[in-house]
C-alpha cells in the first residue's frame, strides 16, 4: 500500500489545518512584488520602484535565518504572531508613505522593513514535518510545500492583475499581506507546531546541561555551503528568465505575452512537482545525494534550448519543460538539508535556503538588465545557462562530498 502520496498525507491528523494556515501565510509570495513594482513607480519613478522591491526581498534574505533560529530556540508561535501582525502594520505604513510620496530613501527602509518582518513560515512548517510525519511521507510533505507555492506562483499574478485593472494595488498588497497575519496566527495556535516548540525549547534548555564543553553544532559548513550554491545557481537562472521574457515581450510592445510565458512556467513547475512526488526513484535504488546532480543535469539541459527557443509558442513550450525539470530540484534540497542540518538548527537551514532563493531571484534580475543593456537579448537569452551550469557542478561536488564523509564516517565505527 503507497503510504507516500498526498491523499495520505492529507490524511494525517493536523494536517489540513497546517496546509490551510501555511497557504494564507504565504500569499504575499505571488502578489507584493508584483504589485509592488507597479504601485511605487506610480508615485516615484522606476529607479525607485526597483530599489523598493530590492529592499524588500533584501529584508526577506537577511533576517528569514535569524527568524528561523527562534523557532528552533522554541519560540515559533511568539514569532509567528508577533512578525503576522508587524508585516501587516509595516505594509500599511508603507502604502501610505508612497501614497503620500514621502522622500524616496523613507519609502525604500519601509519596503525593507515590510520584508525583514516576513514571518519564518517554511522554517516554521518544514523544520516540523519530520518530527510530526512517517519518514515515507516527509519527501511528499516537503514536495506539497513546494506545490503550494508554485500554485500562489500561478494564480497571484493574476489575482494581482485584478487589484491593478481596478487602479487599487495598493488595496492588493494589504489584502494579500492580512491573508499572511491570517495565517501565521492560525499556524501558531495549532497544537502540532506549539508542541514541536516545546520540544525545541526544551532541547535548547538541556544541551548546555548534557555537557558542559559542548558547543552549539555549526550549520554552515562545506556540503551545506554546496546545496545553498545549488539554490542559488538555479535560482540565478529563474530570477534571469523572469525577467528577461517580460523585457523582451514589451521591447516588442506584446507584453502579455511575456505574463503568459511564465505562467507556462509555473504551470510546468506545479505537473513536475505533481511527477516527481509520484515517481521519485526510492534512496534504496538511487541516493538522494546521487539524485540531486541527475536532476540538476535534467535542469540544465532544459535551460539549453532557451537560446532556440524560436516564437512564442516555442518559448512557451520550452518554459513549460524548464519549470517542470526544476521542480524536482526543489525538493531535494529540503531532503538533503533535512539530513546535513542538525535537529536543534532545521529551521535556520530551511531560512537560509529561503535566502539563497532570493538572492539569487535579485541577482537573476539584475544580471538579465545588464545583459540586455550591455550585449542585447540575443546575449541574454545565451548567458544565463551559466547559472544552470554552475548548479549542476556544485550539485555533483556535493554528491562526492556527501559519499567521502559517509564513508570516513563508517571506517571509523569498522
Amino acid at each position: 500500500m503507497r503510504t507516500t502520496g498526498y491523499r495520505a498525507f492529507l490524511s494525517v491528523r493536523h494536517v489540513p489545518s497546517i496546509v490551510i494556515a501555511m497557504t494564507l501565510a504565504r500569499l504575499p509570495m505571488g502578489v507584493v512584488a508584483l504589485i509592488l513594482v507597479l504601485f511605487v513607480s506610480m508615485h516615484y519613478n522606476a529607479a525607485v520602484s526597483g530599489m523598493a522591491t530590492a529592499a524588500f526581498t533584501a529584508g526577506v534574505a537577511c533576517f528569514g535565518p535569524v527568524f528561523g533560529r527562534m523557532v528552533d530556540k522554541g519560540r515559533g508561535p511568539a514569532t509567528l504572531r508577533i512578525l503576522g501582525i508587524a508585516e501587516l502594520i509595516a505594509i500599511v505604513a508603507l502604502v501610505a508613505m508612497v501614497s503620500a510620496e514621502v522622500h524616496p530613501l523613507a519609502t525604500i527602509a519601509c519596503s525593507f522593513s515590510a520584508g525583514a518582518l516576513t514571518p519564518p513560515i517554511a522554517g516554521a512548517t518544514r523544520s516540523l514535518w519530520p518530527a510530526m510525519l512517517d519518514i515515507g511521507l516527509i519527501s511528499t510533505a516537503y514536495n506539497f510545500e513546494i506545490l503550494v507555492i508554485d500554485l500562489i506562483y500561478v494564480g497571484g499574478p493574476l489575482v494581482a492583475s485584478l487589484f491593478i485593472a481596478a487602479g487599487v494595488p495598493e488595496w492588493g498588497l494589504i489584502a494579500a499581506t492580512v491573508g499572511c497575519t491570517a495565517g501565521s496566527l492560525i499556524l501558531a495556535s495549532l497544537k502540532p507546531i506549539r508542541a514541536h516548540a516545546r520540544r525545541n525549547a526544551l532541547r535548547a534548555q538541556q544541551t548546555p546541561h548534557a555537557c558542559a564543553t559542548r558547543k552549539r553544532p555549526a550549520l554552515i559548513t562545506v556540503s551545506i555551503g554546496l546545496i545553498l550554491a545549488v539554490c542559488l545557481g538555479k535560482m540565478c537562472y529563474s530570477g534571469w528568465l523572469e525577467a528577461l521574457i517580460p523585457l523582451f515581450y514589451s521591447s516588442q510592445g506584446a507584453a502579455v505575452l511575456g505574463s503568459a510565458a511564465i505562467s507556462a512556467w509555473s504551470v510546468g513547475a506545479v505537473a513536475g512537482v505533481m511527477l516527481f512526488n509520484r515517481f521519485q526513484p526510492s534512496p534504496r535504488t538511487l541516493a538522494t545525494r546521487k539524485q540531486l546532480p541527475v536532476f540538476a543535469a535534467v535542469f540544465f539541459a532544459a535551460t539549453l534550448l532557451t537560446p532556440v527557443a524560436d516564437g512564442f509558442v516555442a518559448m512557451c513550450a520550452v518554459m513549460f519543460a524548464i519549470g517542470m525539470a526544476g521542480a524536482p530540484c526543489d525538493n531535494l534540497y529540503y531532503q538533503i538539508s533535512g539530513t546535513l542540518a542538525p535537529e536543534e538548527r532545521q529551521a535556520e537551514m530551511f531560512s537560509w535556503l529561503n535566502t539563497a532563493t532570493s538572492v539569487g531571484v535579485s541577482l537573476g534580475a539584475f544580471f538579465a538588465g545588464t545583459s540586455v543593456e550591455c550585449a542585447g537579448f540575443t546575449a541574454a537569452f545565451s548567458l544565463p545557462v551559466l547559472c544552470s551550469a554552475a548548479s549542476l557542478v556544485f550539485a555533483a561536488v556535493l554528491a562526492v562530498r556527501i559519499g567521502a564523509t559517509t564513508n570516513a564516517k563508517a571506517g571509523k565505527q569498522e
